[in-house]
């Protein structure tokens, strides 16, 4: 099954395919969205693990830019078939964050 969770940002809502590991999870994102700017600035994200009802939490978040965490979120995404972009960019950043 694939991991996907909710986000919401502003009035914005969309879908997240992540990865879990080590108790945080993992998601490739573009680093000019604002949502990344958000995170950047204040350490949180809205999420919601319920996808047919969702209800929003607001949960720790941070940025990675590392070159090497971005591959590996990249390739494990692709491994798990639940990949969103469809090819590994300098425009894409990872965004990590606790249940």
């Amino acid at each position: 099954m694939k991991n996907i969770v909710k986000f919401k940002h502003d009035e914005h809502e969309g879908f997240l395919s992540v990865v879990e590991k080590d108790g945080a999870y993992y998601t490739l994102v573009q680093k000019t969205t604002p949502k990344v700017n958000t995170v950047k600035h204040t350490g949180k994200v809205m999420i919601s693990f319920n996808l047919k009802n969702p209800e929003y939490n607001e949960v720790d978040a941070s940025i990675i830019e590392d070159l090497k965490v971005i591959k590996e979120v990249y390739d494990q995404l692709e491994k798990d078939k639940n990949l969103y972009f469809k090819a590994l960019t300098e425009d894409l950043c990872v965004l990590k964050f606790y249940k």
